[in-house]
């Protein structure tokens, strides 16, 4: 019987895992997650057939997430809260859980639940569902590194490159957001309006939160300084966004405020990668080092996070990328060169993918959404020609 244990809280762990490794008629494999995105990749990795979740700390993202674990045949979910109420039991068992434990944890109620699990779970092998989409976070403790830029025409090559697939733009950066004008979009609906209705919060509403990309399709979720979303967010809220937007959409990429903070660690747990931006100068490549040593700390490895070099020249006395690898001691992932173009683009409101496609910095975005994709880039198709980079140049000095 194999049992997983999701909780923010050590007691809670430790409890239930001392209840069920004391079950003696039982063959009991029992492991334990912290956070709720470590729960969901080690229920697929372990095949759980019992979970455990506490929601003390993440009701309304934790109700997303009992669905995706309940979607499996053959599995039992077990929910938990500090203070139960009926409003809670019943949502809980709207969302697939099919036992309720009780805080603090009693032995005799974890035993219980395992003898009943026995007589429901069948011999067949656990049917894992298909995994929902991928999420992709940009970040960076440093301001001005470019991450917005890349966030952006990264989310844009891949609604381009994946015809028949939806990808999901999220301005989370809740104090300085570009990606808006970036895409020279005039939004109804913002993430504020998101937040306010997260309880409700579905695939098709968030939908319907987003504005449409005219040139690629891409959807957004913008937000606004001129739409603040005030002080009363929560860690759970746009945990519960994220969740939603990867269970409706193939690809969800997500900008965030330059700040190491909780809101943006609980959004990193639940992102399949997370691009750390810097570039090869001295004040970012000591503000990268400091952000992966906390990260590394915080259990993220070298299979999740990755580093992205942003502008680079490579000019007499700049700092190599080789020499930015063994600085930080963590793989150079990409490397974007330094092109104008990024600015003249993000000047006329265009995604340079879209604006200037033959450029060089294109050519890196692309490169990266081979990184992605797991594919081979093919340096023929983003070489720029003598004729193209001429192009280019008379219809810069024109004004086109």
């Amino acid at each position: 019987m194999r049992v997983l244990i999701i909780s923010s809280q050590l007691n809670f762990r430790q409890q239930v895992q001392a209840a069920c490794l004391g079950v003696t008629d039982e063959n009991v494999s029992v492991r334990t997650a912290e956070t709720m995105g470590q729960g969901l990749e080690l229920a697929v990795q372990f095949e759980a057939e019992i979970i455990f979740i506490d929601l003390t700390r993440n009701v309304e993202a934790g109700m997303i997430a009992i669905k995706q674990l309940a979607n499996v045949s053959n599995r039992l979910v077990v929910v938990s809260i500090d203070k139960l109420s009926t409003e809670f039991m019943t949502r809980s068992v709207r969302a697939g859980a099919r036992e309720v434990l009780s805080q603090p944890v009693q032995e005799e109620e974890v035993h219980e639940i395992l003898k009943k699990a026995g007589s429901l779970l069948n011999d067949q092998s656990s049917i894992q569902p298909a995994r929902t989409g991928k999420a992709i976070m940009f970040f960076s403790s440093k301001g001005g590194v470019g991450k917005t830029t890349l966030a952006t025409n990264l989310a844009v090559s891949l609604q381009n490159r994946l015809s028949g697939k939806q990808v999901a733009l999220i301005d989370a950066n809740t104090q300085a957001p570009n990606i808006s004008p970036m895409l020279d979009l005039r939004p109804e609906r913002w993430l504020r309006d998101a937040i306010a209705e997260y309880k409700r919060l579905d695939g098709e509403l968030l939908s319907e939160l987003m504005t449409v990309h005219p040139k690629s399709g891409l959807h957004v979720l913008a937000h606004s300084t001129d739409n603040p979303l005030g002080l009363d967010f929560s860690e759970d809220q746009l945990s519960k966004i994220l969740l939603v937007s990867k269970g409706s959409f193939d690809w969800t990429i997500v900008d965030t405020f330059p700040l190491l903070s909780s809101l943006n660690l609980s959004m990193m747990d639940l992102c399949d990668e997370i691009f750390l931006v810097t570039e090869a100068v001295v004040p970012s490549l000591r503000s990268a080092k400091y952000n992966l040593e906390v990260l590394k700390k915080a259990g993220f490895n070298e299979n999740k996070l990755r580093v992205i070099i942003n502008r680079y020249s490579s000019f007499k006395g700049n700092v190599e990328p080789e020499l930015v690898q063994e600085t930080l001691a963590w793989p150079i992932t990409a490397v974007i060169p330094y092109d104008m173009n990024a600015t003249v683009a993000a000047n006329h409101g265009e995604p340079v993918v879209l604006d200037y496609p033959n450029s060089k910095i294109s050519y890196g975005v692309q490169k990266l959404t081979d990184v992605v994709l797991g594919v081979e880039t093919n340096m023929n198709d983003f070489e720029e020609s003598f004729l193209q980079k001429n192009f280019r140049i008379a219809r810069q000095f024109l004004g086109m």
